[in-house]
């Protein structure tokens, strides 16, 4: 994230806030997890604003210093305190405890299968649209495409790269747990369990819905659409489970699959292994897409369903 890129996400939050801040709440939907967050908007804000602001400004240092292998090591551990931090700031301001935020226990089980339905679906379309194209597609438009997504390495990549230069394969299990399993849970805590709520209270569920994406997608000095639908999908399903964990499942798997690309080597650009690996992938995620939704179906038929809101343990 460039200073100007970090310049205009911060003038976007800066105006949701002054948008939302003055207005009245008037979708409590009482009885819900929204309805029970009582912070401000400004502390979701604030979140948002620390965790992305102390990541450019390490990022951003000067040439001499950022060029040097310990600038990625204190870009880590920039992320995690600040985390950390905001977890405390959030404890003492608000006086609420963790399960306030999307961490109840309460009918977990039946909650998490019903959005790993959305996620699976998810990824089926998208594996199974991948597929088609690099199927139908001449083989040269195929191997450009691929060299196209080769050349469009991300955050993952760069990390993975760093670490296997410098501290050698082993090491890799460093960036592959932040990407795939810390990463994705600070910015559901901070852009759905901080941010969405306050927004959700003031506004119908859609409208918070796209403004909290759209955040999210600015978050990751991005303007693409994936970034914004993952956003959507993690909304939508924060605000049907009343849950965390959907999302950072979401975008855990996202970064996954940046990790077995970057493992891929020459055969992430071989136009035949990828075909072929992303057709049984399609086949794999269509069986247990129908299988999570018959198991679904069941459970709900048995009366395993969740009708009435979820409720908050107060010693979570």
């Amino acid at each position: 994230m460039n200073w100007w890129t970090l310049s205009f996400y911060l003038l976007v939050l800066l105006a949701v806030g002054a948008l939302f801040s003055t207005k009245k709440d008037v979708y409590p939907d009482e009885g819900t997890l929204f309805h029970r967050q009582s912070w401000s908007i400004w502390i979701g804000l604030f979140a948002a604003t620390l965790l992305k602001t102390v990541s450019a400004i390490v990022l951003r240092s000067p040439g001499s210093f950022r060029n040097q292998p310990i600038i990625v090591p204190i870009y880590l551990i920039a992320e995690i305190s600040v985390f950390i931090s905001i977890l405390f700031f959030y404890r003492f301001i608000t006086r609420q405890p963790l399960s306030s935020l999307g961490f109840s226990s309460d009918r977990f089980g039946i909650r998490l299968l019903y959005a790993m339905r959305w996620i699976l679906g998810a990824f089926l379309l998208i594996y199974g649209i991948f597929h088609f194209l690099l199927l139908y597609q001449s083989f040269e438009v195929s191997q450009a495409w691929l060299l196209r997504l080769y050349r469009n390495r991300d955050l993952v990549t760069a990390l993975m790269h760093f670490f296997e230069k410098v501290w050698g394969l082993p090491s890799l299990i460093v960036p592959i747990l932040f990407m795939v399993v810390l990463r994705p849970f600070f910015e559901e805590v901070v852009f759905r369990g901080l941010l969405y709520g306050p927004i959700r209270r003031k506004t119908d569920p859609i409208m918070a819905t796209l403004i909290t994406s759209l955040v999210f997608m600015l978050a990751d000095g991005s303007y693409t659409s994936p970034h914004l639908l993952s956003g959507v999908l993690s909304a939508y399903l924060y605000e049907r489970t009343e849950m965390l964990l959907p999302g950072v499942i979401l975008h855990g798997m996202i970064n996954l699959g940046s990790v077995v690309y970057y493992f891929g080597g020459n055969n992430a650009m071989s136009v035949r292994v990828r075909t072929a690996e992303s057709g049984w992938m399609t086949l794999l995620l269509a069986v247990l897409f129908l299988g999570s939704a018959i198991f679904y179906r069941i459970l709900v038929k048995k009366g395993y369903g969740w009708k009435e809101p979820v409720s908050i343990s107060s010693d979570a």
